[in-house]
């Protein structure tokens, strides 16, 4: 048996505004930025490396990227010719926190443009 027209009428209405009114899925904040390095792409790439090992966490390699991978987010380091140096391109999202995202492009940026990886300081205690 089939539903009188108007009850039909009504339960497709309901059924498009709640779709309506019902939030929409939670999109992440993504943040980028960019930084001319005094390396070639393979330097950058290798500045990559020890950027993604000092973090301990899983990632994807590609010819010219390099992908991380976090619980509530991810990152893209993109590495470019430019001339005798190289551009990096980093693309960050976190699922609730641009300024997680935008923090983590900084740092990023930052350490890369150190020729060498970060190291530990330790002080010495004094005698």
């Amino acid at each position: 048996m089939s539903a009188p027209r108007p009850l039909s009428a009504f339960l497709i209405s309901l059924g498009l505004a709640t779709l309506v009114v019902s939030p929409a899925q939670a999109r992440p904040e993504i943040a980028s930025g960019d930084r001319l390095l005094a390396t070639d792409p393979e330097g950058c790439l290798s500045r990559v490396d020890n950027l993604i090992a000092t973090l301990d966490i899983a990632s994807d390699a590609g010819v010219i990227d390099r992908t991380g991978y976090f619980e509530d987010g991810t990152f893209r380091i993109l590495c470019y010719g430019a001339g005798d140096q190289s551009m990096a391109v980093v693309f960050a999202s976190h699922d609730e926190s641009k300024d997680i995202a935008t923090s983590f492009v900084r740092m990023a940026l930052e350490r890369l443009s150190s020729p060498s990886p970060p190291t530990e300081t330790t002080i010495a205690p004094s005698q």
